[in-house]
């Protein structure tokens, strides 16, 4: 054996024993009685064994852990005169990166896929990744990062993965698809990878459904009635104005103004809770008979209808909506009747606008109030030359 001094001073504590032709063989013996060898050694006379056994093979290379925490690359080449040539390599930096990378992707409590930057192919999921989609392992492995999108998402998204040509930040919402069907909402950043001439991406996923969710629902009341769901008087203006808007084309917008007839005795004879009760039953009765126009709550006992039509204004709506209000509504063992007066203003789309058309719904509510409630009239005026004249 020869050896050169940075191997004497790799194994300080064998310097003493090495002299030259001194078998390898040996030496491990040595280290091993004396109870100074490095290495963690669970079971001397296996270790020896298998030492020497990969020692004699052509070319060998293995990985070795110390007792001081370091670790030890062995590279052994047989000669053609039959002798060997080691080479020793500290990789405890090496190895100590790996594990700080392990932590980073294997412990991370994100999901996380690596996939192959052309076919997209996942080539490693974390433990996270495997409990938020589902899969075993194996199957996870065997599918593209886009295969869990939504239908109609995938192939956006392997578009997007395939022309990147740097990091992406997460801007865009994706909705994926578990094992077990339940649909998520995501955020997917993504790391663009090189491992040689081999490019990767590493994707992390957060699941935003909880925001998402969250939002749509704070969007809803915010354009919505807490109390029936109708949509509220903002969401009606909205409505309106698009209605109104030439772009749309022509034909003609029609405003139903609804006032309830009676109401106010409901509260002060029955209870506020009683009175909630009848505008949540008033809210699904002027659904159906609106056959599908939006119907919203003004405020109150206020609601309105929202018509886009090429036709004339359609009378009988109105007639659907006074008639579903025959019957009693029946809160608690209580029967409660009602009505309805509705003012009826239609306008072209062409050069009309909301307020003027809604003034015009309402001055009708107020001849229909006068004239006996429980009826509908349709305004005059010369400032709507498409209005159908009041019956």
């Amino acid at each position: 054996m020869l050896w050169n001094q940075k191997y004497a001073d790799l194994y300080a504590d064998i310097a003493e024993y090495l002299a030259p032709g001194i078998p390898f063989e040996e030496i491990l013996k040595i280290s091993l009685a004396g109870g100074s060898i490095q290495e963690i050694v669970p079971d001397q006379n296996a270790w020896l064994s298998e030492r020497m056994a990969k020692f004699r093979q052509p070319v060998s290379q293995e990985e070795r852990q110390m007792k001081d925490g370091r670790w030890l690359r062995y590279d052994d080449r047989r000669t053609p005169d039959g002798g060997a040539i080691g080479i020793r390599i500290d990789i405890s930096s090496l190895k100590q990166r790996e594990e700080w990378r392990r932590q980073l992707f294997d412990a991370n409590p994100m999901p996380m896929l690596l996939c192959d930057g052309d076919n997209l192919k996942i080539l490693e999921a974390n433990h996270a990744a495997l409990q938020f989609y589902g899969y075993e392992r194996s199957v996870l492995l065997a599918k593209a990062v886009c295969d869990m999108h939504a239908e109609g998402q995938g192939e956006e998204f392997a578009a997007r993965l395939r022309n990147l040509d740097g990091d992406c930040e997460a801007r865009t919402v994706w909705r994926q698809r578990t094992a077990k069907g339940e649909e998520h909402h995501v955020l997917i950043y993504v790391r663009l990878l090189y491992d040689g001439s081999n490019r990767r991406l590493l994707l992390t996923i957060a699941d935003v459904s909880d925001r998402v969710l969250a939002e749509a629902e704070a969007n809803r009341l915010a354009h919505h009635d807490i109390l029936t769901g109708l949509p509220n008087r903002m969401q009606f203006y909205k409505a309106l104005d698009e209605a109104l808007n030439p772009e749309g084309g022509d034909g003609l917008v029609v405003v139903y103004c609804l006032d309830l007839d009676g109401f106010k005795p409901v509260n002060d004879t029955f209870g506020h809770a009683a009175g909630d009760e009848v505008l949540k039953l008033t809210g699904e009765r002027l659904r159906s008979a609106a056959g599908g126009h939006l119907v919203a709550r003004l405020g109150g006992d206020e609601f309105a209808i929202l018509v886009k039509t090429q036709g004339q204004a359609d009378t009988n709506l109105a007639d659907r909506c006074i008639l579903a209000f025959n019957e009693p509504f029946l809160i608690k063992g209580l029967s409660i009747s009602i009505g309805v007066s509705i003012g009826i203003a239609a306008a072209s789309i062409i050069g009309s606008d909301r307020e003027t058309l809604v003034q015009a719904a309402d001055r009708a509510l107020y001849r229909a109030k006068a004239d006996g409630r429980n009826t509908w009239r349709m305004i005059e005026s010369e400032l709507m030359p498409s209005l159908v004249k009041a019956s």
